[in-house]
């Protein structure tokens, strides 16, 4: 099997096509024999070919990817500790189901921790590495605010626990626990992704400042009343606690892989792979983007490749 990873990924680093329209990339060596069963001989070009129409999409965005945060992402001794970590709870919890897994795809477990469980740790920093470097556009789109809430079923206790919160007698957490509300009373970050909170809340999240102080927000059911109070509407003064948040956004993270990808060029020139990656994967596709002024990285050795004109 590695035997035959191998192939298919020769297959796409070295893959120098004609400029035609349906261009098809082909093994130099296609005609090799791998092994033989009765009279039939299986070649790297069958391999290839096979490979190609089933996971050769898949393969070629996943290497590229490792190669983008293998340069993009430094490996730190906390990576490496947990890439050995999660190899070791493997080990425990598989046994030898997992020690015959690698045998089956022709590798060792230094293999496995090198090439797999430690750029995973790396490509999990390309988002949160993405949206530091664009803050300002991120929190600009995302709109980032610290606020505390605190959900009442009763309009009494909300008047009451309101009370208490404006004149100072008690923190946030006492007056939701001592009238009835199970919130905890801590500051949390909010986005206009957090689709979680009721429609009017998230709109007074972001029309309210601090200076506001505590207020009651109707939710629209009008069966819930929401005591907040917004703690922070500057995104730069709690930028790692955002980070943290926005990471998890799944429109930040489509914007990072294209953001990634974009910059380092990736290029498909194979018709087959062309349309696949175009279709199961739209944020990895890039090449027919409109150029932009950004620094241009060194391209991807995964430079697979499209079909010319």
């Amino acid at each position: 099997m590695k035997k035959i990873n191998t192939v298919f990924a020769s297959a796409l680093l070295v893959s120098i096509l004609a400029g035609c329209t349906d261009a098809t990339a082909k093994l130099p060596d296609s005609n090799t024999a791998l092994f033989s069963v009765g009279n039939k001989t299986v070649t790297k070009g069958d391999v290839y070919a096979a490979m190609a129409g089933t996971n050769g999409a898949s393969q070629a965005v996943n290497d590229v990817n490792r190669y983008i945060a293998q340069n993009e992402i430094e490996l730190t001794d906390e990576m490496k500790s947990q890439a050995e970590e999660s190899l070791n709870s493997y080990k425990t919890y598989y046994g030898d189901t997992f020690i015959k897994h690698l045998e089956q795809i022709g590798m060792n477990e230094e293999e496995y921790l090198q090439n797999y469980l430690i750029p995973s740790l790396q490509a999990e920093q390309l988002t949160p590495k993405y949206i530091t470097e664009n803050f300002a556009t991120v929190a600009a789109n995302y709109a980032p605010v610290k606020a505390t809430l605190l959900e009442f079923s009763s309009q009494d206790d909300a008047n009451a626990a309101l009370s208490e919160l404006k004149d100072g007698s008690k923190d946030a957490a006492t007056a939701a626990h001592d009238h009835n509300s199970a919130s905890k009373g801590t500051s949390s970050i909010y986005t206009i992704e957090s689709t979680d909170l009721d429609s009017t809340v998230r709109t007074m999240l972001h029309s309210a400042k601090p200076d506001d102080g505590w207020f009651i927000v109707p939710e629209t059911d009008g069966a819930t009343f929401i005591v907040m109070r917004i703690d922070d509407n500057d995104p730069n003064s709690f930028k790692d606690e955002a980070v943290s948040v926005l990471q998890n956004v799944s429109a930040i993270q489509n914007d990072a892989t294209t953001y990634w990808f974009k910059k380092y060029e990736f290029h498909i020139y194979d018709k087959t792979l062309y349309d696949t990656v175009a279709s199961d994967y739209p944020h990895n596709f890039v090449q027919n983007l409109p150029a932009e002024d950004e620094t241009a990285a060194p391209a991807a050795t995964e430079n697979t490749e499209e079909s010319g004109n």
